[in-house]
Order: C-alpha cells, then structure tokens, then sequence
C-alpha cells in the first residue's frame, strides 16, 4: 500500500511541480521560500522570485523580488521587479520598484518605474545604446527642431585701415 502511495503523491507532486515550474514564456521558475536564506550566488537562465532572504549575487532572465523577500548582492537580469529589499547593484533593461520596494545601491537600467511611496537610495544610470557617427536623427518624433548649424567665424575685417582710408 505504501508504495502506490509514494506513486501517488509523486505523480500529484510532479503534476503540481510542472504546473508551477515553468512560466507562460517557457522559460523555468525558481522560487526562493520566505523560510528559506541563501548565502551564495545564483545563476539561472530563467525566472527567479525571492520571498526569502539571499546573501549573494543573482544572475536571471527575470527577477521578482517579493515583500518579504530581502536581497544583499549585485542583480544581473533582462527585467527586475522589486517589491521587497534589495541592497546592492542591479543591472537591468527593465526595473520596477514597487511601492513597498525598497532600493539601496546603483541602478544600471534602459527602462526604470518607481512607483509613489517607494524608496531609492543611489544612482541612477540609464544604459546608452552609440549611435554609429553616419547616423544622424533625421525625425525627432516630439516636434522638437533640429539644432542649428552655426558657421565658423570669418576673418573679421580690419577696421584700423578702413579707418585711416576715411580720415
């Protein structure tokens, strides 16, 4: 009897773990228990959220940090959503701090959201993407104009001959 009811609760347990183990976008998710304390880094090529406490750096597609969850470390990730504590660097495309999130270190970002209430502390980068030195923006998309080309100056003419021709 027992044997049908490890097959049992391992069928169930796999079902509910590959229900909850992959995101709509495929890609794997990890969750971190707000039990659990990591001391150490973190490296996955897909969903991270963190509930619990990690003392360390984390590498990810995607990062959720949730309300209770506390993170000391640096961040590395396509899209970082902080609802909890983190202290450290993160460097990201996209960045949300939410109102109940909490932000101490530098943030290297193209995109960044921080919503009324949270808090910030460090600075702010935003990422630049070089243009190549051809390419010129032809179309602002705001109705802003274009700078206006100044001409070098020219000689300037001397107005002490000019002066001793007229007197």
């Amino acid at each position: 009897m027992l044997p049908k009811l490890g097959k049992a609760f391992g069928a169930v347990s796999a079902a509910a773990h590959s229900a909850r183990s992959s995101t709509a976008n495929g890609l794997p998710l990890s969750v971190i228990g707000p039990d659990v304390k990591i001391v150490g880094n973190i490296f996955t090529q897909g969903e991270m959220q963190i509930d619990g406490c990690v003392e360390g750096d984390i590498a990810c597609q995607r990062l959720l940090v949730g309300e209770g969850g506390r993170i000391a470390g640096e961040v590395t990730a396509e899209t970082v959503q902080v609802h909890g504590e983190l202290t450290g660097k993160i460097n990201a495309s996209t960045v949300l701090i939410t109102k109940s999130g909490r932000v101490t270190g530098d943030v290297t970002q193209d995109s960044l959201e921080i919503e009324a209430g949270a808090s910030m502390e460090g600075r702010l980068i935003r990422r630049s993407h070089p243009k190549a030195p051809d390419q010129v923006a032809v179309n602002k998309g705001n109705g802003a104009a274009e700078p206006a080309q100044i001409a070098p100056p020219q000689a300037t003419p001397d107005l002490t001959q000019e002066a001793a021709g007229n007197a």
